[in-house]
């Protein structure tokens, strides 16, 4: 049996300051807990989309309704009074329907932009500060457990964002990756264990489908020891 204890310290390795503060005009402004700044990052390296003029889209598929809805919850001062609704998209090749769910963060996000954009391509910034919650929010997005691999889908990033990842993930947490010719990244099974200690006491109810249950890797058996997260050792 393999034990993961999760240990309290600092993670000393990002430096990236991404502001808790953000201004519209000189008396207008948005304040952001670090609960919601660690979401958002989530959202943000996941499918969210930040415009040009600063508004923040979160849109999933009409079957992740409930994790939308928890988002909507935890990022509500940030939002406009609407709250999730339903889009229907068609496709013009087969006709075919499909419908997502979505809300809008208000328009004060234009610096954010800055960070995780270069023109129109997303990337990401090298000396980023990673947290167990933003890694859990980010694999909730679009992401999964094949019943071999954990699987983290980094298509929208290009070039020197990819190593970026692959760096911050092992800098921050010790996890080892590849990356292949579909795009996508993988969580090297010596590291499968330490990963899903991290993310899975912040995986919803709702999404428990896409971790190993009970969380596992082979044959063996994660107990997790629930402290502040902010790195894991295996002993």
């Amino acid at each position: 049996m393999l034990y993961v204890k999760i240990l309290h310290m600092s993670n000393t390795v990002g430096s990236l300051e991404i502001p808790n503060v953000l201004y519209a005009r000189k008396r207008m402004f948005l304040a952001i807990s670090d609960r919601q700044r660690e979401i958002l990052i989530g959202c943000i390296l996941g499918d969210a989309y930040v415009t040009p003029k600063g508004k923040i889209v979160i849109e999933q598929s009409e079957k992740q309704k409930e994790y939308v809805k928890w988002k909507h919850r935890e990022l509500s001062s940030l939002c406009y009074p609407k709250g999730p609704r339903v889009l229907v998209h068609k496709l013009k090749t087969t006709n075919k329907e499909y419908r997502s769910i979505f809300f809008h963060l208000r328009q004060y996000f234009r610096p954010w932009r800055e960070i995780f954009y270069n023109g129109k391509q997303k990337i990401f910034p090298k000396e980023i500060i990673l947290t167990p919650l933003t890694l859990a929010v980010w694999y909730m997005d679009d992401d999964c457990w094949t019943g071999k691999k954990c699987v983290i889908s980094i298509e929208s990033f290009k070039g020197e964002s990819c190593k970026n990842i692959q760096e911050s993930l092992f800098k921050q947490f010790g996890i080892y990756t590849t990356i292949g010719k579909n795009g996508k990244l993988t969580i090297r099974k010596r590291s499968q264990v330490i990963f899903y200690a991290l993310i899975t006491p912040y995986i919803l109810s709702s999404m428990k489908y896409k971790i190993p249950n009970p969380v596992t890797t082979g044959s063996r058996f994660v107990k997790i020891n629930l402290v502040k997260i902010e790195d894991a050792v295996v002993h």
